[in-house]
């Protein structure tokens, strides 16, 4: 993480709470009306997708720090992310599933972008590792009454579950759900699951496994702690690589929305996220690891 650059970017912020249509609006305003130089987001999957068009048509670069479906990576030239693609995350989650002992595994995911892309790449993995999915079935953002689907799942009698959610009230809903309905199957889940309000589902989250990105670096933990007395959220690594990554091509004399995204392509950095380099999708390398809840708390599960 190198915090030496120096280099003067002007911020603006639209919030379009991750929502499809509101992202394309403000990638909109954010280029026909400031007339700024390079976007950094979107976070949900769908929201970028809708977001990238106007992104790419326009010729502004556009690092997304959170959205993992595979799709991103052939929105264009101008499109890029700061998080490894679900095609990744997948192959990783099905090993893991597989290593681990599972044949037979069900899948709950968010009916998106995100869940269909990630629960997409599980089948196909997880087929190569010698496994099969017995149950798959999806449910709405921020639902929390997921009895029917759990229900059908428990019938497909899997010795695992795979939880595909960037929804905390849908992820803490569906693991209470699993223990009321009494599903006898080890619990996983995406990187989406790894947050504070999990924790917050008690003994239903205990013994959960969730397969994450590596974690961020000491040094960026330890200044966000003391910038804003707390650990960074998901994400946040992801975020501040993104911005760095703007800042070097700033650095470089790169003074235009196309210079930005011709020095992109050049750039090579180890961030708080790890390494940065982008490959001809604009999709960086990205490395996982697998944390389970014990006593309340993510601990890694080592190897």
């Amino acid at each position: 993480m190198d915090s030496s650059i120096e280099a003067n970017i002007n911020l603006i912020f639209e919030d379009s709470k991750c929502k499809a249509k509101a992202a394309a609006s403000a990638a909109k305003k954010l280029i026909n009306v400031d007339n700024f130089d390079a976007i950094i987001g979107e976070l949900c999957s769908s929201a970028t997708l809708a977001a990238a068009p106007m992104a790419q048509n326009n010729g502004v670069p556009m690092i997304s720090p959170a959205s993992t479906a595979p799709e991103v990576s052939q929105q264009g030239g101008f499109i890029f992310r700061t998080i490894p693609s679900d095609k990744k995350q997948g192959k990783f989650g099905a090993k893991q599933v597989a290593e681990e002992g599972h044949k037979r595994l069900a899948v709950l995911y968010v009916n998106g972008s995100y869940g269909t892309g990630f629960e997409q790449v599980l089948q196909e993995e997880l087929l190569k590792e010698g496994g099969k999915i017995v149950e798959s079935t999806a449910f709405k953002k921020g639902a929390t009454s997921l009895r029917t689907q759990l229900t059908k799942i428990k019938a497909s009698e899997p010795d695992a579950i795979f939880i595909i959610s960037n929804s905390p009230d849908s992820s803490v809903a569906s693991l209470e759900q699993i223990k009321e309905l009494g599903i006898d199957a080890e619990v996983y889940g995406s990187e989406g699951l790894k947050s504070k309000d999990i924790l917050q589902a008690d003994k239903a989250a205990e013994g959960l496994k969730v397969v994450t990105l590596s974690k961020s670096s000491k040094d960026f933990v330890e200044a966000h702690q003391k910038e804003y007395n707390q650990k960074p959220g998901p994400f946040a690594a992801q975020g501040y690589d993104a911005f760095q990554a703007i800042a070097e091509t700033i650095e470089k004399d790169a003074s235009t929305s196309k210079e930005i995204k011709k020095e992109l392509y050049n750039i090579e950095f180890t961030g708080a996220s790890g390494k940065i380099k982008f490959d001809d999708n604009g999709d960086v390398p990205g490395n996982f690891r697998m944390l389970q809840v014990k006593d309340g708390e993510f601990k890694e599960v080592k190897k």
